[in-house]
């Protein structure tokens, strides 16, 4: 197996991964450079195809080699890079007026191919085909030089694939204007240059793709921490009405069982006395105090909590978390000379009921709670209580 057939098929196989990496990545991205550089695939490899005879095993040619019709392909493949460039730049990168003219290379790629067609019967023809190519090769290099000074990362990665490219344009078409004639080993040098091409195109792809997927993972996270924000309390870090009100409307209502309305007793005191700081240390004693098992807590606002009970014990859990209150303020500011105690009223939540209507409920159940002297739970359902948590009729 000679240098030839090793570097053709290396080639085929390269062209066919690039081409295939860039059909694969399209439908997650949505950008149409994937589909510009799918198209220079398919005509660069019409175009080795065409300059290579294929032959079988026992040696019979299946194809020989077309020039008008490699030189054809050649400059379908370079009217498709002028729009892939165009599109890789990224968004955010202004090329202005260099964006523009690498649009250019469609027209004139297009009238370069039909040239190679009519130069069969008219030699002219072959000449205008060599020069709207080395045309096209100028607005590629000025192209990539724009977008590499206003810091596309894209065309850095191109520049090192396309550099042998366009350096062999600019060599062979200009030699070709001058001379008449082919420049010696010329398809070697493209079939070589296109290898380099692909490989650093396929790396530059899949290292923009990963750059992108970073972007919308940042992104989403940004998102999920704003809306989180929206339904946080900032001070105590539990939820707020609007994170109560969305949790309620997405809760198994099935085992919803009761809803506890809690109000620190005398909390103003706190603040007269000790300092705002002190009482904010004391909402997040509290807050930390209400998280129990099977309980959704959120904060009101000023000291005012809501817990969410579940299952059959409801009443019992609603207690105890009101008792954990005077121990979880206790441990989070150890310098406050008495405990802090709370009032809860209390009510059951059925399938059908509304927060508002349930929290209505419960706040008449927590003004009953401190009428009758504070620190104590009471409820407007009827239930076997334990001590200390009564009945409001």
């Amino acid at each position: 197996m000679d240098v030839e057939s090793v570097t053709f098929g290396a080639f085929l196989g390269i062209a066919g991964v690039f081409g295939l990496t860039a059909a694969a990545i399209y439908p997650l991205v949505q950008r149409s450079y994937l589909l510009w550089g799918v198209a220079r695939a398919i005509f660069f490899t019409c175009m080795v195809i065409a300059l290579f005879p294929i032959e079988l095993s026992n040696g019979e040619p299946v194809a020989g080699t077309n020039l008008w019709l490699a030189e054809a392909a050649l400059a379908l493949g370079a009217a498709m890079t002028g729009p892939f460039l165009a599109n890789y730049v990224e968004p955010h990168i202004k090329l202005g007026k260099a964006r523009r003219l690498l649009y250019w290379m469609l027209p004139l790629g297009l009238f370069a191919a039909a040239a190679s067609a009519i130069g069969q019967t008219l030699p002219l023809y072959n000449q205008l085909h060599d020069l709207t190519l080395l045309a096209c090769t100028v607005l590629l290099a000025s192209g990539l030089y724009a977008a590499i000074k206003a810091g596309s990362r894209a065309a850095r990665f191109q520049l090192i694939g396309w550099a042998p490219l366009i350096l062999i344009g600019l060599v062979a078409f200009s030699y070709e204007l001058v001379t008449q004639g082919h420049l010696p080993y010329w398809p070697y040098l493209l079939l070589a240059g296109l290898v380099i091409d692909f490989v650093v195109s396929a790396t530059g792809i899949v290292d923009g793709f990963v750059i992108i997927q970073k972007e919308r993972d940042r992104a989403m996270a940004d998102m999920k921490a704003a809306e989180l924000m929206t339904v946080t309390d900032p001070l105590t870090e539990i939820a707020n009405r609007r994170g109560l009100d969305q949790h309620f409307e997405n809760a198994d209502r099935s085992n919803l069982s009761g809803l506890a309305l809690i109000d620190c007793d005398h909390f103003k005191r706190i603040n007269d006395q000790f300092g705002h700081e002190t009482g904010d240390r004391v909402l997040v004693g509290i807050a930390q105090g209400l998280k129990i098992d099977h309980t959704f807590v959120a904060r009101l606002g000023g000291e005012e909590f809501v817990v969410l009970i579940y299952g059959d014990d409801w009443q019992e859990r609603a207690e105890q978390a009101r008792r954990c209150i005077t121990l979880a303020v206790r441990a989070y500011v150890p310098d406050l000379p008495y405990p802090v105690t709370a009032s809860a009223g209390l009510t059951s939540i059925s399938e059908g009921d509304t927060l508002t209507c349930a929290m209505k409920r419960a706040d008449k159940a927590l003004y009953a709670a401190k009428e009758s002297g504070r620190n104590r739970s009471l409820s407007l359902t009827e239930f076997r209580p334990p001590s200390e948590i009564g009945e409001v009729a």
